[in-house]
């Protein structure tokens, strides 16, 4: 009886030292999400910090704008969110980066503010075809764009086309309002895209 308990208190202890051991080889081996580190080639056993380029600023040089990019998503609603400061620009960054394959998305205010202060994208409207904008990205580097349309929509307007394309090129819409502005909703009646193209 008493070797019964012992066989019995021995396999338990077994059995708690290979699933113990097993936790500690799954945690050892789960990714860090915080890390952009990577090996560099099979045979080194050195490592390589990644830092993906993001853009940083946006200049359209006609229209005298030359923005800070922020960095934002969607709002609690599920709409485009919009830089904090008035005289930033913001990225979408659910979406591609500038320059990569798809249509990026940057988003600027328009209008003037209580105090007076202008928007980024008051002259948005006046950009026509074929003039050109640029991105810089974190290292430096420019990406141009060209205008290739501008289009007016309803606030409440169904326009995939501003976020989706499957050429398998590179675009860059600006979006910013337009129209006259409506105390109620407290935003304006029309929005306003430029659609662009990497040079």
């Amino acid at each position: 009886m008493q070797s019964n308990i012992l066989l019995k208190w021995l396999l338990s202890i077994i059995i708690l030292g290979i699933i113990t051991f097993l936790i500690f080889i799954f945690f050892l081996n789960l990714p860090n999400k915080n890390s952009y580190i990577k090996p560099t080639s099979p045979d080194s056993n050195q490592t390589l910090q990644i830092n993906p380029e993001f853009p940083v600023r946006l200049k359209i040089p006609i229209i005298n704008v030359d923005a800070a990019i922020e960095h934002v998503g969607l709002t609690s609603e599920g709409a485009v969110d919009v830089p904090k400061n008035p005289i930033n620009a913001a990225w979408f960054d659910v979406g591609p980066r500038p320059g990569e394959n798809g249509s990026a998305v940057i988003t600027g205010h328009y209008g003037r503010w209580k105090n007076g202060e202008t928007s980024v994208f008051d002259n948005l409207y006046k950009l026509k075809k074929e003039d050109k904008l640029y991105v810089e990205d974190n290292k430096g580097i420019i990406i141009t764009f060209v205008v290739r349309e501008i289009r007016s929509y309803e606030p409440d307007a169904y326009a995939s086309e501003v976020f989706i394309s499957s050429d398998g090129k590179s675009h860059l819409n600006l979006i910013t309002c337009e129209g006259v502005w409506d105390n109620n909703f407290k935003s304006y009646s029309k929005r306003l895209v430029v659609f662009t193209d990497k040079e």
